[in-house]
């Protein structure tokens, strides 16, 4: 019983991380839509091998003659987003305009918790 307890917290943690992994990347995704970038299934071998070559969840930058393209490949879903430069100019845009937005909720949220100001209330400075 005292062997189980531990492998049963290690697996809820190692579920607890591929969760927040998959959220990140489902992020990730959904701003790389956004910026223009367009999904390639991995529909044939050669695809496939190509996908493999990739760090999962990663994005790639890949130089084809005189063209930049950036690739994001879900190894999980088997495809691969590619943009252009001026899509992966866009995305990074959309990062930190996500990355503002969440750190206004955090201090709008931080400025709402009763105990944040010791029982004073916010004193507007």
């Amino acid at each position: 019983m005292k062997t189980l307890l531990p492998l049963a917290l290690a697996a809820a943690i190692l579920t607890g991380c591929a969760a927040i992994q998959r959220a990140e990347t489902n992020s990730t995704e959904q701003l790389l839509t956004a910026s223009g970038f367009k999904v390639l299934p991995a529909d044939n071998p050669q695809r496939q091998a190509k996908l493999a070559e990739l760090t999962p969840n990663k994005i790639a930058r890949q130089v084809r003659g005189n063209n930049v393209y950036y690739l994001f490949p879900d190894d999980q879903n088997q495809f691969v987003m590619v943009g252009d430069q001026a899509a992966y100019a866009k995305y990074q845009g959309l990062v930190v305009q996500q990355q503002i937005s969440d750190q206004n909720l955090m201090a709008a949220q931080m400025e709402t918790m009763p105990g944040m100001w010791g029982g004073w209330g916010y004193w507007g400075y």
